[in-house]
């Protein structure tokens, strides 16, 4: 006879929780015991458009909803995106309706529309759980009203903006002496997409004057943001995860990052057809506390690393500033030598110190947008390793391969092998 085993339904309700969005799976799993369809139903209605709240069959599942999407629809085209959010979000929205409710996103909404958002300050106060903001191509009269709703959020830790973008630059600076707005927020992690960096750069100069300064964790500024440079020097001492493009970055703005432990950097096609990729071993030696980095992640892009002749070269600086202090070669041989002995020490087995021995992994991603072979991958991986070899040999290197359908490059595949004109 076949023993039962009962899971408890706490258990299956955090390992349901994994799947998120996937509602075709979670339609299955209603149907396969009760047990599942307890921990699963509610997970159907977890994500919900804000016209929903008005739906009388759904009343019952809005204690459930965890997420509200308010974004453009062609009804807004016909009776105003105000209009639209006054009938079917404004008598709806409130911590009753919606208790559990831990994220808003907002996308493609008007000036008009954000407007009358600001004027539910009161009711997004009430919400005791709601720690998300996803801001997505919106539209505002000014900064102000941004700053208005972000502000109305007592709880916000993650904040999310992209292509952020306001009709009157008349409340653009924020003057020392004022102290409106500068109470709140105080966030764990930001994501900064930029279209507009003459809206962007006086958001991100005002979010450095809050809280958010001494408490972000994670800052993300995605390749395709042309405003890294600007978002880096706001913030700094409390950040332990940064992930950011090289374009533009200057050893400079990493001075305040003294708690990194996670770095992630993108080199563009640009930043190798520029040679600017060059600077990418200034960027690690000027991290004020090195010590601290546990990880650090190295985006490239494949067709263009393995185009143009001589682009790894930059990876042996690299791998010098990483661990040239724990391996050194013999320069006719190329065999590793002993590393020279520092001073006053003495024991056989001691080891150098250096400044990135904390350093667990560096991870190599390669970026493609075509179907690569497994003898691309295998030439790929042997030519990183050749320009990193002492990261090899410490056991410290991985290289990675990663889908990316948005990276353009103006290289195409040579015959036979990685590209044209690849130079070892």
């Amino acid at each position: 006879m076949v023993a039962q085993v009962h899971v408890p339904i706490e258990l299956l309700a955090h390992i349901v929780n994994y799947l998120g969005g996937d509602n075709a799976t979670l339609r299955n799993l209603c149907l396969s015991s009760r047990a599942f369809h307890a921990v699963s139903y509610p997970l159907l209605f977890s994500a919900r458009d804000f016209r929903a709240l008005g739906c009388g069959y759904l009343a019952p599942f809005l204690p459930c909803v965890h997420e509200i999407r308010i974004s453009w629809k062609p009804d807004m085209h016909r009776n105003g995106d105000a209009g639209v959010l006054a009938r079917s979000l404004g008598p709806h929205l409130s911590a009753e309706t919606t208790p559990r409710l831990q994220k808003l996103v907002i996308r493609g909404i008007g000036a008009d529309g954000m407007a009358y958002l600001n004027t539910l300050v009161d009711a997004f106060k009430g919400f005791t759980s709601l720690t998300a903001l996803h801001l997505n191509e919106t539209g505002h009269r000014n900064m102000r009203d941004v700053q208005v709703l972000i502000s109305a959020l007592p709880r916000l830790q993650h904040l999310s903006l992209n292509a952020l973008t306001w009709i009157s630059p008349e409340h653009n600076k924020c003057p020392d002496g004022e102290s409106e707005f500068l109470e709140r927020p105080a966030l764990k992690s930001l994501r900064v997409s930029p279209v507009y960096p003459s809206c962007m750069v006086p958001l991100l100069v005002w979010l450095g004057r809050t809280p958010s300064a001494r408490t972000l964790e994670t800052l993300e500024v995605p390749p395709s943001a042309r405003i890294g440079p600007d978002a880096v020097p706001h913030f700094g001492p409390s950040v332990r995860h940064l992930s950011v493009p090289i374009r533009g970055l200057r050893p400079s703005a990493l001075a305040k990052y003294t708690c990194l432990e996670s770095l992630e950097l993108y080199v563009g096609v640009d930043d190798f057809m520029m040679r600017q990729c060059a600077r990418l071993p200034d960027l690690l030696a000027a991290l004020p506390r090195p010590g601290a980095l546990r990880a650090l992640t190295l985006y490239l892009p494949f067709e263009t690393a393995f185009s143009l002749p001589g682009s790894l070269d930059v990876f042996e600086r690299v791998d010098d500033v990483l661990f040239g202090h724990r391996i050194q070669y013999d320069g006719s041989s190329g065999v590793p030598a002993p590393a020279a002995p520092s001073s006053g020490a003495a024991g056989e087995n001691d080891e150098l110190q250096g400044p990135f021995d904390a350093l667990d992994e560096v991870k190599v991603v390669f970026q493609h947008t075509r179907a690569l072979e497994e003898r691309d991958r295998a030439e790929a991986d042997w030519c990183q390793r050749l320009h990193m070899r002492k990261a090899g040999e410490l056991g410290k290197m991985s290289v990675r391969f990663e889908w990316d359908a948005s990276m353009m490059h103006a290289f195409v595949r040579g015959p036979g092998g990685l590209g044209r004109g690849m130079c070892l």
